[in-house]
């Protein structure tokens, strides 16, 4: 895919939607009961007259899991989500194994309207190694950067369930760690809140893949499914099946997920956990991470 095409697509997607559930200073009082209400009066916050503290909406990210959270950040608001260390292996066959380490691949977030947050992902140091002994390869530097744009379309303020939009492109500035290529594609994620402190997340991510070897892009689809739990009120934790699937090599990937975490304050939250491989040639993963929101 061109990169002209993937932006127009970031673009045409940036406008507006819903919002939250107090009453922010110098606004009439909400009608009784409408949401719809409730969106008409934040409608007035945006990147420059940000939502007051008391009225943002609960911390959510799109870490630790692979399913990403279908609510955006709120309007004039920072977040950051990185991993602080993240570490993969797998094996490629019997005498070649393959160790990725990633430090800080920071998402950093701007909430731009009441629906809409823009999305940098960089990926600030990797450390790449393939091979074995002395016939072992190495390859470190920063990586590529993805651009993207969520779009929040039900559910960010209330309600059962919650849907977005996300279109991002990833832009080839990675020389030693990376493919030379433009990228990109589109994310769906869902969630539904259940009883009990259970929440369940699913999303279907389209991907145009560069295959450098015969220098043509392929389509790449992953669906992902995630249940949620709060297990104490600053701890929960999370299990994951996401699976891939490509139109080059027809078959299935799948990793497993789970693993912890601890909210530490309205604005700060730690995670740790495992993507642990399912299938062969598939890259088990441990990673420690962190989220924060000014």
């Amino acid at each position: 895919m061109r990169a002209h095409c993937l932006l127009s697509v970031l673009i045409a997607l940036g406008s507006a939607a819903p919002a939250l559930s107090q009453v922010p200073t110098g606004l009439p009082a909400p009608a009784p009961g409408g949401v719809d209400t409730l969106r008409a009066r934040k409608h007035v916050y945006t990147l420059f007259k940000p939502v007051p503290t008391a009225l943002m909406r609960p911390l959510s990210t799109d870490r630790p899991d692979a399913t990403e959270s279908a609510y955006s950040v709120d309007a004039g608001h920072f977040q950051i989500e990185t991993d602080l260390l993240r570490l993969g292996r797998s094996r490629l066959d019997e005498q070649t194994a393959a160790e990725e380490l990633g430090l800080n691949h920071a998402n950093l977030k701007m909430g731009l309207t009441h629906n809409v947050d823009l999305q940098v992902v960089v990926e600030s140091y990797t450390i790449q190694t393939e091979g074995v002994g002395e016939t072992s390869t190495r390859r470190a530097g920063f990586g590529d950067v993805t651009v993207r744009l969520k779009r929040n379309l039900w559910g960010n303020d209330g309600g059962p369930t919650g849907f977005a939009l996300m279109p991002f492109v990833k832009l080839p500035t990675g020389r030693s760690c990376g493919n030379g290529a433009w990228e990109g594609g589109i994310v769906t994620p869902f969630s539904v809140q259940l009883p009990h402190d259970f929440t369940l997340g699913t999303q279907l991510q389209a991907t145009l893949n560069r295959d450098s070897e015969v220098k043509e892009h392929y389509l790449e689809l992953a669906p992902t499914l995630t249940v949620g739990h709060d297990l104490y009120k600053t701890l929960g934790g999370f299990v994951e099946l996401a699976t891939a699937w490509d139109t080059r090599n027809p078959g299935w990937t799948a990793t497993l997920n789970g693993g912890p975490t601890l909210r530490l304050g309205d604005n700060l939250q730690l995670d740790t956990g495992i993507n642990l491989a399912l299938t062969k040639d598939t890259q088990t993963t441990y990673f420690l991470g962190l989220s924060f929101r000014r």
